[in-house]
């Protein structure tokens, strides 16, 4: 019982790292991030 439990758990550890990133931590949601910074905060 505890080894299907462990076995279980180690999947959805897996199957949730395998997720897709949020756009901040993609280099095309980088560069959006610093555009649109530069605009609110008057940066060149």
């Amino acid at each position: 019982m505890r080894s299907i439990l462990a076995l279980l758990l180690v999947v959805l550890i897996i199957f949730s790292s395998c997720g897709p990133r949020p756009q901040y931590k993609t280099r095309e949601g980088k560069k959006k991030m610093k555009h649109y910074n530069s605009i609110q905060y008057n940066r060149p």
